[in-house]
């Protein structure tokens, strides 16, 4: 099953088989699970769903080239975007054939400039084209080759940095990327129980991830049953939360739309992303603690179990604290917006919290950092006991030591080495004071 470094600590063939019959059973759940709750029905196009779609007759969806902006009609001066959007005329090339474009106040402020290639609906074909008094609708800037060359980067850094390793990482993010889009999302909106899709997407990703980019050891399986237990203890304690806090509720255009035109619950899916969200932290945490066992136990193999599990944690309460600040100043940053708007209100910070979409932020965060906190202990002593099922205690000498210098029976290719520390045993407090005396 494990294929370890020669150099690495090696765990008892009984904890191989014990971690073997544990795995097995995961596996085979999960692939079970997998041909349980797969899709069966066709992918669902929910109505309004999306800032692309199609609402108006003979409309549809195409990328023009901005030509020319006149605004030699705003009063000089003036930054109203509402006022900006009317008064300002936008050209735009289409297939060799120009066109008018109406551009949102919104994207009037970001600003909408000559060269920009943004996507539209086309009303040129359209029977509303009269009433709309434009060839084409703005709807977003077009970021593809952006966004594209960001990829590209991210994956550069990680091959230089990471190398092989940074490439078998990649490689299971983007299998990551296929569960989630190619069967949890589908399975969601196909009426499969949302909590079980994500238990089973989870244990998916954890089992190909950590193997792929780790490779298959007792370290990585130790780190994977670290992260299966935390992912059990986040599902529970965030069921258990959003249940207790209320949190069924739909607070924003994508909740509203999901609950009037899906069986989905609101309470379901901010379980499902509190699971996913726990799923990256803990598979940070429980890979970096399983490894410092690793390390410290290859260092040092006389340490004992505890001395051995102490040192550990003094990494993994390091690891805690950043990690925690990792999680926290995530969620502040996504709802930054959210956060300028109620700060700008005369209410009380404890309240601003405990409201709407805050309120679900913050149990996310403290849900997934207990999550974090309890699997880094149990990946801790789960670690030590594996690593140090395979060490041996040392062979009792029986009779008289060796003499220093001479060649030992046991091993006739050892020569014993002279250590003074053995030779003699160490002063009592009378012969240190007598020594000292006669200096």
């Amino acid at each position: 099953m494990h294929m370890t470094s020669t150099h690495e600590p090696k765990a008892s063939p009984k904890v191989r088989l014990i971690m073997l019959a544990c795995l097995i059973p995961l596996i085979v759940v999960t692939i079970a699970g997998l041909f349980v709750l797969w899709p069966s029905g066709p992918d669902k196009d929910l109505p309004g769903g999306g800032p692309t779609t199609n609402t108006a007759e003979g409309t549809t969806d195409t990328k023009v080239t901005v030509t020319a902006v006149d605004a030699s009609d705003c009063d000089p001066g003036e930054t109203d975007p509402m006022v900006r959007a009317d008064c300002t005329t936008y050209t735009v090339e289409a297939d060799g054939q120009e066109g008018s474009l109406y551009v949102t106040p919104d994207a009037v402020k970001a600003g909408v400039d000559v060269g920009d290639t943004i996507k539209v609906l086309d009303f040129t074909k359209s029977p509303d084209r009269a009433e709309m008094g434009t060839d084409y609708v703005f709807i977003d800037f077009d970021r593809n080759v952006p966004m594209l060359a960001l990829a590209i980067i991210y994956g550069i850094v990680v091959l230089l940095v990471a190398g092989l390793r940074g490439l078998r990482a990649l490689i299971g993010l983007g299998f990551a990327g296929a569960v989630l889009f190619v069967f949890m999302l589908p399975a969601m909106l196909d009426g499969k129980p949302p909590v079980l899709v994500a238990m089973v997407s989870a244990s998916l990703i954890m089992v190909i991830a950590l193997y792929l980019a780790h490779g298959i050891s007792t370290r990585t399986s130790t780190a994977l049953f670290g992260t299966v237990l935390g992912i059990v203890i986040t599902g529970i304690l965030g069921a258990w939360m959003t249940s207790w806090a209320n949190l069924g509720i739909a607070y924003s255009e994508d909740g509203y739309l999901l609950v009037d035109t899906t069986d989905l619950g609101m309470t379901d899916i901010i379980v499902c992303a509190i699971l996913i969200t726990g799923l990256g932290v803990l598979n940070d945490v429980t890979i970096t603690q399983a490894s410092a066992v690793w390390e410290l136990a290859a260092a040092a193999p006389e340490m004992k179990p505890g001395q051995l599990f102490s040192r550990a944690m003094r990494i993994g309460r390091d690891h805690i604290a950043s990690t925690v600040y990792t999680i926290t100043f995530a969620y502040v940053g996504s709802a930054l917006m959210t956060l300028i708007i109620v700060s700008a209100h005369d209410q009380p910070l404890f309240d601003t919290f405990t409201l709407g979409d805050m309120s679900v932020e913050v149990v996310s965060i403290l849900v997934c950092s207990i999550g974090l906190v309890i699997a880094i202990p149990l990946t801790t002593g789960l670690g030590v006991l594996v690593v140090k099922s395979g060490v041996r205690p040392p062979r009792r000498t029986t009779g008289s030591a060796a003499a220093p210098g001479t060649i030992t029976a046991a091993d006739p290719g050892t020569i014993t080495a002279a250590d003074p520390a053995e030779e003699r045993p160490p002063m009592t407090r009378r012969e240190a004071r007598e020594r000292d005396q006669n200096r």
